[in-house]
């Protein structure tokens, strides 16, 4: 039960357009010495995955770099506010990225956006498997 709700808070605090750019690459080998990478991406690397991804404009990435630097400063708010319970904050870190989600749509072409939904659809079946203890699927 703590595994899953470390998880779960795990998945929530991450920013949506890190997780989803991270979701379809390779993971990098793991084990000592491996050079995984563990934690959040900095909005210019977020931007760099998506603009990898999904081909931005220069227009683009400007407008979802803005999106991202307050989808960041929000959840930074969520997390230092003490008077939200551990339930609360996850709540709210969800409609955070939920928010960023359909801003970062709202720009794009009809072609990114497919790709984007696309990316969204894995970003949740792989939340959800880990919601069920699976773990990421083997490779």
């Amino acid at each position: 039960m703590k595994r899953l709700a470390i998880a779960v808070l795990a998945c929530a605090l991450v920013p949506c357009a890190g997780a989803v750019a991270r979701s379809l690459q390779d993971p990098p080998p793991g084990g000592p010495g491996g050079g995984q990478r563990r934690g959040m991406m900095t909005v210019d690397e977020q931007v760099k995955e998506l603009d990898e991804k999904l081909q931005l404009t220069d227009e683009q990435k400007t407008k979802i770099k803005a999106i991202l630097e307050d989808q960041r400063k929000q959840a930074g708010a969520v997390m230092q506010d003490e008077s939200m319970s551990r339930e609360d904050k996850m709540a709210k870190m969800r409609n955070i990225r939920e928010a960023t989600d359909g801003k970062i749509r709202d720009l794009l072409n009809d072609d990114q956006k497919k790709k984007f939904d696309q990316m969204l659809q894995e970003r949740r079946d792989r939340m959800r498997q880990r919601q069920q203890g699976g773990g990421e699927p083997p490779k």
